[in-house]
C-alpha cells in the first residue's frame, strides 16, 4: 500500500491525465459526492531563513481545493494553481484509497499510481542528465592563492 503523501506527490507531479483517469475509474464504480465544490484560495508560503533559522512569509500562492465523500470516507484534493478538475480528481482518488472496504478497482488504482511513479522517476533521471551536462564545479585552492577555478565537465 502506497502512502498518502507519496501517492499525492506522484499524482500531482505526473501528467494530469493519470489522476483524471483514476478518478474516472473510481466514479464508474461508486458515486463521489461533493462536500465542497472545487474552489480557489490563497495559501501563505512560509520559508525558513537559513542564517538565523527564523521563519517568514514569502508571499501567497493560488491553490485549488476540493472535498468529496465516498460512503462515509472523505477525500481531500489540493493543488497549486487554478485547476479545479485536477483537485476534484485528487480528492476522489484520496477517498477511494482511504475506504475501509477496498473497491474492485483498487488494484488498478495501485497499478496506475505505480506506473506513474516509475514514469516520474524516469523523467527526473532524464532531467538530471540534461542539467548535469552543464554543471560547473567550483574548487578553491588551498594556501595563499585564494583564487577560484572553474571546471566544466
Amino acid at each position: 500500500m502506497i502512502s498518502r503523501r507519496r501517492r499525492t506527490e506522484v499524482l500531482v507531479e505526473s501528467d494530469r491525465a493519470v489522476a483524471l483517469g483514476l478518478a474516472a475509474l473510481v466514479c464508474s464504480e461508486v458515486e463521489a459526492t461533493d462536500l465542497a465544490r472545487p474552489r480557489q484560495g490563497l495559501v501563505m508560503c512560509e520559508v525558513r531563513e537559513t542564517a538565523r533559522g527564523s521563519r517568514f512569509y514569502l508571499g501567497e500562492a493560488l491553490m485549488s481545493e476540493s472535498r468529496v465523500r465516498i460512503g462515509e470516507t472523505e477525500g481531500l484534493g489540493v493543488v497549486l494553481g487554478s485547476d479545479a478538475e485536477l483537485a476534484r480528481a485528487l480528492a476522489v482518488v484520496d477517498a477511494a484509497c482511504a475506504l475501509l472496504v477496498p473497491l474492485a478497482c483498487a488494484g488498478a488504482i495501485e497499478e496506475g499510481i505505480a506506473s506513474a511513479e516509475h514514469d516520474l522517476a524516469a523523467r527526473r533521471v532524464h532531467e538530471a542528465a540534461l542539467t548535469g551536462t552543464s554543471r560547473v564545479s567550483f574548487d578553491t585552492m588551498g594556501g595563499q592563492d585564494m583564487s577560484v577555478q572553474v571546471v566544466a565537465r
